[in-house]
């Protein structure tokens, strides 16, 4: 299996999935922004993630997480049961519709578009956009993570799009920056981010 990556990007989510499945995997950096291309993606646009497994290639972020839990029996991760596999949904749509779609909106801003040509009017309506959207997010205290007791994709996918938001300068409440310190403690996210970024 080959994960083509890039640093800081969601290929994170798909190294995060394998490592802890315990999946053996190799990944290939892409050269995204350099117009040198020495390796490239074998996705039709050039994006990241993309797996290749044998006969097998994957493009979007979810479904390749979807074929690694489904593939290795992955059932903490994505649950086959309706019920929660209904809250782990629940949140990754949060997290990929509601949350993702400020947050990425205002990195763009803030990364890609120097600071002498940004629209300050439309940094200043994606900043409220996000922080109105991290107030409909309520951490269940009797809950260990953030659909069940058991660690799933859905915290993946919601805690680094909050980590994209706290890139942006945006504060969490104690909770949420609580959660979110619990999911990047975990050895599975310190060994994945370590290889996403090499």
């Amino acid at each position: 299996m080959i994960i083509y990556r890039f640093p800081r990007s969601r290929s994170l989510k798909v190294l995060w999935t394998l490592e802890e499945l315990g999946v053996a995997y190799d990944s290939v950096k892409v050269d995204l922004l350099t117009a040198n291309k020495n390796s490239e993606s074998p996705h039709p646009f050039g994006k990241v993630p993309y797996l290749v497994d044998e006969d097998i290639s994957i493009s979007e972020t979810l479904a390749i997480c979807i074929f690694i839990c489904e593939k290795y029996s992955g059932e903490s991760l994505y649950p086959s049961a309706l019920l929660e596999k209904s809250l782990v949904n629940t949140w990754i749509s949060f997290a990929m519709t509601d949350l993702e779609s400020c947050v990425w909106g205002l990195l763009k801003q803030l990364l890609f578009i120097p600071e002498d040509k940004r629209n300050s009017a439309i940094v200043s309506e994606l900043r409220d956009e996000v922080y109105k959207v991290i107030t409909q997010i309520k951490i269940d205290p009797r809950k260990k993570w953030i659909a069940s007791d058991t660690f799933s994709l859905a915290d993946i996918f919601m805690s680094q799009t909050l980590q994209w938001a706290k890139y942006c300068g945006i504060e969490l409440d104690e909770p949420i920056n609580t959660y979110l310190e619990k999911t990047i403690n975990r050895r599975s996210y310190q060994i994945a981010s370590e290889r996403n970024d090499a």
